[in-house]
């Protein structure tokens, strides 16, 4: 059947609705004339669509773009670049499509495949071509029929229309052939007109594959379970086919491949069959910025860390931002909790704000002449903190922080900077980071006033955990600050340096904090002067406190001063906050 590739607007079909013919433009706002964000935008339209008809539908991606395509539905984008917007009858027309596919899926229609051959095994290759063009078909409409149950199957029609029209397109008028009796069923199934084909011809099989629509139908209402209905329809297929085998074993095959569109598991090549004979693809740039667009919106911010690093060779875990946190059993420093509120007031850039137009005060030069009048001509000066800092820790959770009480005395550190900031319009965010399974889990410590806890385990995907924090720091913030804790150097994932450079990048401070480390230098090897070293946790706390005192005074003036060591151990180490 029809590729899309070779498709115009014009070939679309237009079914008076509105008046336009196209349903998609009474929902779809979410557009952009920008190639990445509408190209991103219709994926997510696609995806939201399919989500709703269950859960092992796969995932929707341009060609190019997934790493397992057996699991997912492709698309090929030479179908929809080049015009932004899309145009709506373009969009209804893959919604129909996706649908179809989608419902293959959920109603696994692998399975009666599977099913199919193994009930015969020794037949020959030209008895399964004909065969499998009648389960195909057969399939196609067990699935469209099932669309035709809701809204869905407007939009299933616009599809299933140019698939015929492109199927009529190959037959050949002169010859008696499997493929011209398959098409005859297809229109018969819903009710469309044969034309001039000569249907003597096809009569008796024609009227075996009839009978069989009603029975396929009858499977939906069955109420069965799915691998049930699997079984159902592979035995009305090879009951068909029984039937019919005689009298079409000798008949021409036009077409021995044929399939819906340009899905499944011919996705990969089709991508570059164009209409044109021109194969047409997303660059690699474009591929990245989709799937940032799209990862920024979901859990999975694997597309996000591929496009910031950038180099198809670096070694890059999948990440994944996760909720699952237990409440926190900290001991909050009341003490150091006072300190540190001192320090944002009293350290914090200042902000003057004036008032004029006051009936005492100094003297307003600039309203004199109001003096006679009405004597509003004083001003008052005020300085205030300037709280616009956006502060993240970052906290190693591997496995190692769970040994003695290492974790205990980071949750406390982060108990407490917490509560100091409670209150204050700077912001404060922290994550935990681990590796599980081969994935790059972070995870949220504060929800609301709350603060939250994990289990630590697995390896150290430091540079990985360094992108994240640093890409999910507020936007609207100048001055921002990463303190990362940890015990030890990354072992997972893509480099350090790749987050350090894209701290640089979005003028973010990133300070390190190496806590208890026995051996140095491979720290100081990946994370250079921008590491501070601490003999143990209990110095955690006034390391925070002094570094934040540091930030507040020094980070972001082009010629800060360099203060002494934050922890006991800096001096003796020779280090220095850069």
């Amino acid at each position: 059947m029809a590729e899309i590739t070779s498709l115009t607007s014009s070939d679309l079909i237009d079914d008076g609705f509105a008046g336009k013919g196209s349903l998609s433009e009474f929902w779809r706002k979410n557009t952009s004339n920008i190639e990445a964000a509408e190209l991103a935008n219709l994926l997510r339209a696609l995806r939201k669509v399919t989500g709703t008809l269950g859960r092992n539908v796969g995932d929707i991606v341009y060609a190019g773009m997934s790493k397992s395509p057996g699991d997912s539905i492709i698309l090929d984008p030479e179908f929809v670049i080049g015009e932004y917007p899309v145009s709506p009858r373009k969009v209804d027309y893959l919604v129909g499509l996706v649908v179809h596919e989608a419902l293959h899926k959920t109603e696994w229609s692998d399975l009666v495949w599977t099913g199919v051959e193994k009930a015969n095994p020794d037949m020959k290759v030209r008895d399964k071509v004909i065969l499998g063009k009648i389960v195909r078909v057969g399939e196609d409409i067990y699935v469209d029929s099932i669309s035709e149950r809701s809204i869905l199957g407007l939009y299933n029609r616009k599809a299933r229309k140019v698939g015929m029209d492109a199927m009529r397109s190959n037959l050949d008028p002169e010859a008696v052939s499997v493929d011209e009796l398959v098409y005859l069923w297809w229109l018969s199934a819903w009710g469309q007109e044969m034309g001039d084909a000569d249907i003597e011809t096809y009569k008796e099989a024609l009227h075996v594959l009839r009978g069989v629509v009603p029975e396929l139908r009858a499977v939906i209402d069955s109420k069965k379970g799915v691998i049930e209905r699997c079984n159902l329809r592979r035995d009305i297929y090879l009951k068909a086919w029984d039937s019919v085998k005689d009298l079409v074993g000798s008949w021409r095959i036009i077409d021995k491949v044929v399939s819906w569109g340009f899905l499944g598991d011919e996705a990969d090549s089709s991508a570059k069959k164009a209409g044109s004979g021109k194969g047409v693809s997303l660059s690699l740039a474009t591929k990245l910025e989709i799937e940032a667009k799209l990862a920024a919106s979901s859990g999975n911010i694997t597309p996000i860390i591929e496009a910031i690093v950038g180099d198809t060779d670096e070694e890059i875990l999948p990440t994944r931002l996760w909720d699952y946190n237990i409440p926190a059993r900290s001991v909050v420093d009341q003490r150091q909790v006072g300190r540190l509120k001192a320090i944002i007031q009293s350290y914090a850039d200042r902000k003057v704000l004036v008032s004029r137009g006051l009936t005492s005060g100094k003297v307003d030069r600039k309203r004199l002449y109001r003096a006679p009048i009405t004597g509003a001509c004083f001003l008052d000066k005020q300085t205030l903190p300037d709280v616009s800092w956006s502060i993240c820790l970052l906290i190693d959770a591997s496995g190692s922080m769970g040994k003695g009480q290492s974790w205990r005395l980071v949750e406390s550190a982060v108990a407490t900077l917490h509560k100091a900031f409670r209150g204050s319009t700077n912001r404060l965010q922290a994550w935990a980071y681990f590796e599980s399974h081969g994935i790059c889990m972070i995870t949220g410590l504060l929800k609301g006033n709350e603060l939250m806890s994990v289990s630590p385990s697995g390896e150290t995907p430091s540079g990985q955990a360094i992108i994240a924090a640093a890409y999910l720091l507020p936007k609207d913030r100048k001055r921002k600050l990463i303190i990362h804790v940890t015990d030890g150097a990354s072992n997972a994932g893509c480099d350090v340096q790749y987050g350090i450079d894209y701290c640089k990048e979005q003028r973010v401070q990133l300070i390190t904090l190496g806590c208890g480390l026995e051996d140095r230098q491979a720290m100081l090897e990946q994370y250079g002067r921008s590491v501070q070293f601490l003999d143990h946790f209990g110095q955690l706390p006034s390391a925070i406190e002094k570094l934040l005192k540091w930030a507040f005074l020094y980070g972001f003036r082009e010629k800060p001063s360099i203060p002494k060591g934050i922890g006991k151990s800096l001096e003796q180490a020779g280090s220095s906050i850069p």
